[in-house]
């Protein structure tokens, strides 16, 4: 019986060829479209799942508030991870992780830079899982001056040969290669192409004090722990006993929180993350997004198959009169759909396997096509069969085996009737609601990521080239920027301790208040040169620059933001004091207050910043006039002479600060291709529906053609039942459209408003495509000689 139901299924579908490839090419991209974003959401939900003890393992983070500010921190404490380790049975184990900056790493007179690499506890691979391809994880960071690889650096480096054992220096230590570990999946919170001993930096880097924040601790809780109990237990204890004797002076409280890894990716709001993270929002709207193209295709089906159900009512008619039950008839109709649907799997498959490498490469995913064979993504599919063939073809299926069997062998079924006009004019609105609905989403996002592009940072991030600095670099800065300036299109040379687009330290320290009186506040600072603002164009609304022309500026000047002064309600903010080193008894007056800018991502307020003129720092800002390639080649040439065999790797600093922003345009992107994809399928069932409309209108047409009606207005007759529907579908489009991006603006501390002009291109776009889907069937009709259709009536 099965066997039979497939037959007459595909007998059918090869009888009406026209109408199996509409319905067989919308089903195929809108699956497609939904197995692309399976993969998608498959990525962002897969990350750290990697590790074995994943469920048990919390990073600790703090919660800071102070009187007039309050903020989170990924960081904590040094002295924190083994004091939790030996207080606590909850604790199975712990591990820190510090971040080295940008290091250096030599081997036989060649110089290479890991992505990333962080000193971390020997006790690491006994919370995180590392799949060891080369040494003992048991062992490997034991010793002082030990470093692991990713398998990726180590065959960068050591070109196949086995590196254990080998040394790399940099330009403090050297390290002895202890193994190599399989690569990191980029699904992952934290990503390292090198990890070095902990121990290797005892002096520097492992302070007992307190109150200094500067690396993740991780805790590996035993299986029976309460994570909830256990945060709450040491907040009640760790930070009376410990933190709040430093902080509760300056009248700022502290607390930690448990955050567990697999929660981070699209749970954490923390400051400092080591990779950027995602939304679990997004996770939603691109799930919504995936079963509204599914819907989508599968409303092309039902509506087709509903109008063309005049086609086969004479067969229903025969089937019921020859005995066949309706549900036998039901059973037929749903076969149908499921072949139908098997096919487009099918295709959709083969078109993903050749797109997603082209979307990897365009837009920097890293969509994993083998994925396509994993479990979840097999029941994915067969879901998508069950649910898609049910959904496609119930609908026809109980409509047309409802028909009489008598009406429709006499002819009784009129082509409205058997049409069912209503519903198939309340399904194209959906399809409109949802395609508009996209497409305004989409262009709201366009127009913030514009926003973001074209709004004033506050400084000239045009054409400044940015780099660092370490080592035997950083002690000749003097004679490169010498040598820079040498060249007519390099103007202005710098050096920061950070740069716009990065993070700053943040220091407790006493500030002058608006009364004269010395309180403590938590700072934000970074150290710059004599030279930063002007580099940067930025603006100074009072007092003075540092200049070297005051040789006690380097010691006794600062300079702050109008944000500063705003937070301090200062009246007259020069001459204000910082006592920043409180081991001193100097202090630091303002000498200048410098115009607001961007430090961070429009995400976030502009931070109140102090300004500490600093001459030795990290990294470089050089600007750039007139010609980029001449200014570009000067300063690699100058790098080469005074630096052979040291690598510059550089970057400038407009496509540093738009990367806080990739994610946003990734899915902006998504989106656009999404909508455009929605527009589509919707053409494709909205040319076939067309089409059929025509075709059941042919003699009402060429009997008004005979009465002396223009093909004008016959197109139009033809077309304003679609449009119709297009207004009707834009208006709860709109609505929802408006809420959810005026939501997801309100993420952003600064950004553009949703115009109306955004609507009303969505709408005449959509509107456009209908009259020119629909108007080329109008015309064919309407353009159709009425002697050739009326001369049998």
């Amino acid at each position: 019986m099965i066997k039979n139901y497939f037959l007459v299924a595909i007998r059918h579908l090869r009888r009406q060829p026209g109408y199996a490839f509409l319905n067989i090419l919308g089903l195929t991209i809108g699956i497609a479209s939904a197995l692309l974003i399976s993969l998608y959401l498959k990525q962002e939900l897969s990350f750290d799942t990697h590790h074995e003890h994943a469920e048990n393992v919390y990073r600790v983070s703090s919660d800071f508030t102070e009187p007039d500010d309050s903020f989170r921190w990924t960081s904590t404490q040094a002295p924190l991870g083994k004091v939790l380790s030996e207080e606590y049975q909850e604790v199975a184990q712990y591990t820190r992780f510090a971040g080295n900056g940008r290091t250096r790493l030599t081997y036989e007179d060649h110089s290479y830079f890991p992505e990333e690499m962080y000193m971390v506890d020997s006790t690491v691979f006994d919370v995180f899982t590392f799949n060891f391809l080369q040494g003992d994880r048991r062992t490997a960071l034991n010793a002082p001056n030990s470093i692991v690889l990713s398998q990726t650096l180590a065959d960068k480096i050591f070109k196949g040969e086995n590196p254990v054992g080998k040394f790399l220096k940099n330009q403090d230590f050297s390290y002895q290669v202890t193994g190599v570990y399989e690569d990191m999946p980029k699904a992952s919170h934290i990503y390292a192409d090198a990890m070095a001993s902990f121990s290797t930096y005892q002096d520097r880097y492992t302070s007992q004090h307190w109150g200094n924040f500067y690396l993740y601790t991780y805790v590996r809780l035993h299986e029976e722990a309460d994570a909830q109990a256990f945060e709450a237990k040491i907040n009640e204890e760790i930070i009376p006993k410990y933190v709040a004797t430093i902080f509760d002076q300056f009248d700022i409280k502290i607390n930690y929180e448990l955050i567990n890894i697999l929660d981070i990716h699209l749970h954490s709001d923390f400051e400092g993350e080591p990779v950027p993270t995602g939304n679990i929002d997004y996770i939603y709207i691109f799930f919504a997004v995936a079963v509204f193209l599914i819907l989508i295709a599968c409303i092309n089906y039902m509506n087709l198959a509903t109008a063309r159900s005049m086609r086969r009512s004479m067969e229903v008619g025969i089937r019921k009169v020859m005995g066949a039950l309706r549900g036998t008839l039901i059973r037929q109709f749903i076969i149908e759909s499921i072949v139908i649907t098997l096919v487009s799997v099918f295709l959709s498959i083969g078109l993903l396997l050749m797109v997603t490498p082209l979307i990897n490469a365009q837009l920097g995913t890293q969509l994993a096509i083998e994925e396509l064979y994993s479990f979840r993504i097999l029941a994915v599919l067969t879901g998508i069969i069950v649910v898609t063939g049910l959904l496609s073809g119930s609908y026809p299926a109980f409509y047309l085996s409802a028909f009489s069997p008598i009406k429709t062998i006499k002819g009784g079924l009129s082509s409205k009737k058997g049409g069912n006009v209503w519903v198939r004019r309340g399904l194209v609105g959906l399809q409109f609601a949802i395609s508009m609905f996209m497409l305004v989403g989409t262009v709201i996002i366009y127009e913030q990521m514009q926003y973001v592009r074209n709004t004033s940072m506050g400084f000239d991030n045009e054409q400044v080239l940015t780099f660092e600095l370490e080592g035997q670099a950083s002690k000749q800065w003097n004679t490169l920027r010498n040598n820079l300036l040498a060249h007519p299109t390099i103007t202005k040379a710098s050096t920061s301790t950070t740069i716009p687009g990065r993070g700053f330290s943040k220091n407790v320290i006493p500030v002058e208040t608006n009364e004269g009186v010395m309180e403590e506040y938590g700072i934000d600072l970074y150290g710059v040169d004599h030279e930063y603002f002007n580099v940067l164009s930025v603006e100074l609304v009072a007092g003075r620059n540092f200049s070297k022309d005051h040789p006690t500026d380097t010691s006794q000047a600062v300079l702050v933001n109008e944000a500063m002064v705003s937070r301090m309600n200062w009246s007259n903010p020069i001459g204000k004091r910082f006592h920043i080193n409180t081991e001193s008894t100097v202090y630091h007056k303002v000498v200048g207050v410098v115009k607001n800018f961007h430090q961070r991502s429009f995400y976030d307020p502009i931070n109140p910043l102090l300004f500490v003129p600093s001459l030795d720092n990290s990294n470089v800002l050089v600007k750039i006039e007139g010609d980029l390639n001449a200014g570009m080649a000067h300063i690699e040439a100058t790098w080469s002479e005074l630096f052979p065999g040291l690598p510059l790797e550089h970057q400038f600093l407009d496509q540093n600060f738009l990367r806080a922003y990739e994610e946003d345009q990734l899915r902006g992107r998504f989106f656009l291709g999404f909508a455009c994809i929605m527009i589509i399928i919707s053409g494709l069932g909205l040319l076939g529906l067309a089409s059929f409309s025509a075709e059941q209108r042919t003699k009402e047409i060429s009997i008004r053609k005979v009465l002396g009606a223009n093909v004008k207005s016959l197109i139009l007759l033809l077309i304003k039942d679609f449009l119709w529907l297009t207004i009707v579908g834009a208006i709860p489009a709109f609505i929802i459209g408006y809420q959810l991006m005026n939501s997801w603006l309100k993420d952003f501390e600064y950004h553009t408003e949703i115009r109306l002009i955004s609507f009303i291109a969505v709408f005449l776009i959509v509107s456009i495509f209908v009259v020119l889907t629909t108007g080329i069937q109008a015309y064919r009709a309407a353009a159709a000689n009425p002697s050739e259709k009326l001369k049998y009536e």
